[in-house]
């Protein structure tokens, strides 16, 4: 029961991460949300360790070294976007490349 309430107490970090992916322009606000949905989900997989024993814990850390994995990623992405275009907001990036195609 415990269990339930703790991942339901999850549930509003979740859906904040997953607006701010949906809302958001800047690909580094984009990246920051990911991590709030990811803290989200380790919070959950850290829940049900408490119930599984040590599979849980096995996933959490999993999980943490892909989150590490895709910020580093996610920001030299962001840094060669800001190289290449002057800018890091995915709207105008996409135009700018309309541009070039024509």
């Amino acid at each position: 029961m415990n269990a339930i309430i703790a991942l339901i107490a999850v549930l509003p970090l979740l859906l904040i991460g997953i607006y701010g992916i949906l809302a958001r322009r800047h690909l580094i606000r984009i990246i920051i949300s990911i991590e709030i949905a990811m803290s989200a989900v380790i919070l959950s997989i850290g829940t049900l360790a408490t119930v599984k024993g040590s599979l849980g814990e096995v996933l959490g850390v999993l999980v943490i070294i892909i989150i590490a994995l895709e910020a580093a990623l996610g920001l030299a992405i962001a840094i060669e976007m800001d190289r290449t275009y002057g800018s890091v907001d995915i709207l105008e990036i996409r135009k700018l490349k309309e541009e070039e195609a024509k």
